[in-house]
């Protein structure tokens, strides 16, 4: 697979030089506008022409990799999906055990009410 992503580099590399090349050439060169018309042409159909001998690995290799791309984005939209679905079932739980302790502080309260108005009414009958 590196081999396939150096030629693709290598490639691009040569059709950027070759542009490049083509359009110093063209400043630099005194020809007529028919001679620079067709010399433009020429080196548009010599890149055509290159370019349509990219070897079909490397378009594969793109593919795949297109392909690759797209499956760790759908995997990692699964997780965040799950991340967000855990955080609900953790505030729920969270929730339900806040509701716990504050029916717990409650209970406790009222209990201590109740006990100290038996120890109040104990102590005064005692009297």
């Amino acid at each position: 697979m590196d081999k396939d992503n150096g030629s693709g580099g290598s490639l691009l590399t040569f059709l950027t030089g070759t542009i490049i090349g083509a359009g110093l050439a063209l400043l630099y060169a005194p020809k007529s506008g028919q001679e620079t018309r067709e010399m433009i042409t020429d080196y548009g159909n010599d890149i055509r022409e290159r370019s349509r001998r990219v070897p079909d690995n490397m378009r594969d290799s793109a593919d795949t990799m297109i392909d690759q791309g797209r499956d760790l984005i759908d995997r990692g939209k699964t997780f965040i999906s799950q991340g967000n679905e855990m955080v609900e079932q953790g505030k729920t739980y969270l929730d339900e055990k806040k509701q716990n302790l504050t029916d717990a502080i409650e209970a406790g309260k009222e209990a201590m009410i109740k006990e100290k108005e038996e120890l109040s009414a104990s102590m005064a009958t005692e009297e």
